[in-house]
C-alpha cells in the first residue's frame, strides 16, 4: 500500500496494537462463554446467548481500535473505489477461485483434509446461524483495519511490496487457527491485499472479504 500511506505509515506499533485487538476479541468471547458456563447456564441459552457475545467480543476491541488510531492520525483508508470499482464483479469469483484451488492443490500435499461436516439437528441450528451473522456484521471489518491497512501497511515501510502483500496474507491465515482454514484463508488474504492495493482503497477488501464470509457461511448453513 505504498501510493496511499503516503499519509501517514503504520508503525510497528500501530501494526501490533491491531494483531493484540484481534487477541482481546478472541479472549473477550472465551470469557463470557466460560462465565456463562461457570453459572451453569443451559445448552440452549448459551447458544442463543453466542451471537450477542461475538459482537460484544468484536465490537469492543474494534471501538478501541479505532479511537487508538484516531489520536494516531491515521486514517483507515477508506477511500473512494473510483471507476475501477466495477472490477471488484469479476475478482470475487476469481479470488475464491484461487484460493479454493490452491487450498485443494495444495492441502494435500501438507497432509490437510477438510473437516468432516457433521450435520446436526438438535435445536442448535438457529443458534448457528445467527452467530454466523453476527460475525459477518463486524468481523470482515475489524481484520481487514488489522491487516490490510495496518501489518501491510507497516510491511510497506521495511520490505518490498510482494514481502508486505505475503507476510500480511500469512499472518492473517494464522489468525484462523484451524489449519485447512488457514491455507484458505492466507491464500485468499493475497487476493484481498492485491486488490486493496490495487484500488488504493480498504473498500475493495472489505467488500470482498465480506463476500467471500458469506459465500462460506451459505455453504456452512446449507450444509446443517
Amino acid at each position: 500500500m505504498t501510493e496511499h500511506s503516503a499519509r501517514k505509515a503504520p508503525t510497528l506499533r500501530d501494526a501490533l496494537v491491531g494483531c493484540a485487538s484481534l487477541v482481546v476479541a478472541d479472549g473477550l468471547l472465551i470469557a463470557q462463554a466460560f462465565a456463562l458456563l461457570r453459572l451453569e447456564v443451559p445448552r440452549a441459552v448459551l447458544l442463543t446467548l453466542f451471537p450477542l457475545l461475538i459482537l460484544v467480543a468484536l465490537a469492543v476491541p474494534t471501538i478501541i481500535l479505532l479511537r487508538y488510531l484516531k489520536r494516531r492520525g491515521i486514517p483507515l483508508g477508506f477511500d473512494r473505489l473510483g471507476a475501477k470499482g466495477w472490477h471488484l464483479l469479476w475478482e470475487f469469483p476469481v479470488a475464491v477461485l484461487f484460493a479454493g484451488a490452491g487450498a485443494a492443490l495444495i492441502g494435500p500435499l501438507l497432509g490437510l483434509e477438510p473437516a468432516a461436516e457433521t450435520a446436526s439437528n438438535d435445536g442448535s441450528n438457529l443458534g448457528v446461524v445467527l452467530t454466523l451473522i453476527a460475525y459477518l456484521a463486524v468481523g470482515p471489518f475489524l481484520e481487514e483495519i488489522v491487516f490490510r491497512r495496518l501489518v501491510m501497511g507497516y510491511l510497506d515501510t521495511v520490505a518490498p511490496a510482494a514481502v508486505s502483500v505475503i507476510g500480511s496474507a500469512i499472518l492473517f491465515g494464522l489468525a484462523h487457527i484451524a489449519p485447512p482454514a488457514m491455507l484458505y484463508t492466507g491464500l485468499m488474504g493475497i487476493a484481498l491485499a492485491l486488490s486493496t492495493r490495487w484500488h488504493k482503497s480498504l473498500w475493495a477488501g472489505l467488500i470482498l472479504h465480506f463476500c467471500n464470509n458469506l459465500l462460506v457461511q451459505v455453504v456452512v448453513v446449507g450444509a446443517i
